[in-house]
């Protein structure tokens, strides 16, 4: 059963160290919680919070036959979290798919058509990769300074 949107499911989870090239650590999702969230193969879009912290966008990712989110350190400094210690997560359908825009991004798009039309014309995970470069950004002018940043870089790429 896909749960709707607005319905989120808490549970215990734990950090987990792997090793790879690129993956170092990962949250891993019960068997019984991810298989109300996968529609098919590959990976699905979720809002995640530990916690009582902030939801963030992350994925429901395959990885040898079970599901897991892919833990930062920085996620895992802010949220203290401990290889083998439980602790509390709640997920749910990410309406938005991660591409919700920040507002900072969002208005410098209206402003500029052409960089508007660049941006729609990216497949989702190029998407998802400059929202979030936005979201990361500590203050509101270093969001705009990055929104300007991107929408020149969209400009340039679709020019030539």
């Amino acid at each position: 059963m896909i749960r709707p949107p607005s319905s989120a499911i808490s549970f215990f989870a734990h950090l987990e160290h792997v090793d790879g090239p690129m993956v170092h650590h990962v949250i891993i999702i019960p068997d019984e919680i991810s298989e109300q969230f996968i529609s098919g193969k590959g990976s699905v879009r979720i809002l995640c919070r530990i916690g009582d912290k902030p939801e963030f966008p992350c994925a429901l990712v395959p990885r040898h036959g079970r599901y897991v989110v892919i833990a930062s350190l920085k996620l895992i400094r802010e949220n203290n979290l401990l290889i083998g210690s439980a602790f509390n997560m709640s997920i749910r359908t990410d309406p938005g798919n991660g591409l919700d825009l920040p507002e900072e991004f969002s208005e410098v798009l209206a402003q500029d058509e052409f960089a508007y039309k660049a941006f729609l014309a990216l497949k989702d995970g190029g998407k998802r990769g400059y929202i979030y470069y936005i979201r990361q950004a500590k203050s509101i002018e270093t969001r705009i300074k990055r929104s300007f940043e991107i929408a020149e870089k969209l400009k340039e790429r679709f020019r030539e």
